[in-house]
């Protein structure tokens, strides 16, 4: 009588040329693709233009914080096709085929993913390249001066994070460094909106602990401009981290990738952190125009009380979002943000 294979589950790593590492509980193993996924992935990979599952936004409920944004019907992940690739992120089951490899038999569906424009797109056909799976939560860095923050920037990340129903935490970096009141202002802005907003300095070690915090058992990916001291933070969460896997290079302003490959890296409080590779060419480019002010939520209170049922909310009569941007009540800097991305502008 034969032992059968061992089967276990784990957490896709890296994964470069068809050869992926994958972290269980008894350590790293170094796998390939089952020939039937090699083959249902090539299928998928020709077959499928983008086609991500979209939140059904009247089954979720309007409050701001992406914390707190639940389904009222959890959609049912069987409803997921086959991905076209395996990410970083996915959760697979593999056979031991000996203490240091294995073979990939199942893909587990996915609770949710961060994708973008596969480079090799155009513009009549657009694939889906997902950069991380099965995360819930991303950090958005930003500076409070060297350099100047850009939050119309900061709003095409948060407008990503709600579209893919992901938790967005603000981090306002090097806090004490000399700054401009309008830093604080915004601050308080996106907290009202509902937002979780730090101020951290490696210098004087403030916000260190409650990031650290935020990060346990949660799969975070940790983003930002290039200049805003992600490495310093990186660091300073977890000593060494940035400087052993090259996780972000400030100085160069670029990440440590060319591609848009990611990689994982455990957290010793718990957790997992994934770099930021690709995620300058992150654009809003796969929200529908339809579903993009859902995205702001202060836009909320006001969708379905415009004159015309098709408004976009730009330039329209009778348009509830614009008079509530002219009354004040949405802030206009935010509303430019929701113009430059429905029209398409990078910036």
């Amino acid at each position: 009588m034969t032992n059968e294979p061992e089967i276990l589950t784990g957490i896709v790593l890296h994964g470069a040329h068809g050869i992926y590492d994958v972290h269980t509980e008894s350590g790293i193993v170094r796998c390939t693709l089952r020939g039937k996924l090699k083959k249902a992935f090539a299928q998928a990979q020709s077959a499928r233009s983008i086609q991500k599952a979209r939140p059904r936004f009247d089954k979720l409920l309007a409050t701001p914080n992406g914390r707190h944004v639940e389904r009222i019907e959890k959609r049912d992940s069987s409803e997921n096709p086959l991905p076209s690739r395996l990410s970083v992120g996915d959760y697979v089951k593999f056979r031991r085929l000996d203490e240091e490899s294995g073979l990939i038999e199942e893909i587990l569906p996915r609770q949710s993913e961060l994708a973008r424009k596969d480079v090799g797109s155009n513009a009549h056909k657009s694939i889906q390249q997902t950069m991380l799976a099965n995360l819930d939560q991303v950090v958005i860095v930003f500076a409070s001066a060297q350099p100047d923050p850009h939050f119309g920037l900061l709003d095409r990340y948060l407008t990503i994070c709600t579209s893919a129903e992901l938790q967005a935490i603000i981090v306002i970096n090097k806090v004490d460094l000399p700054h401009d009141s309008s830093v604080e202002e915004a601050s308080e802005l996106y907290a009202r909106l509902g937002y979780i907003v730090l101020r951290a300095s490696t210098y004087t070690h403030q916000g260190i602990d409650e990031i650290r915090e935020l990060l346990k058992n949660h799969i975070t990916l940790f983003t930002g401009p290039s200049g805003v001291g992600k490495s310093s933070l990186v660091n300073a969460i977890e000593p060494g981290m940035a400087i052993r896997t090259g996780l972000i290079s400030d100085v160069t302003g670029k990440g440590k990738h060319t591609t848009t490959s990611s990689q994982l890296y455990p957290l010793s409080g718990g957790g997992w952190l994934a770099d930021s590779a690709g995620i300058r060419a992150l654009t809003a480019w796969n929200i529908p125009p339809e579903e993009l002010a859902f995205c702001f939520v202060e836009f909320r209170p006001y969708l379905g009380e415009c004159e015309y049922a098709d408004c976009v909310h730009i330039d329209e009569e009778g348009c509830a979002i614009t008079q509530a941007v002219q009354d004040n009540v949405i802030d206009e800097h935010r509303y430019r943000s929701y113009v430059r991305i429905y029209q398409g502008e990078e910036r």
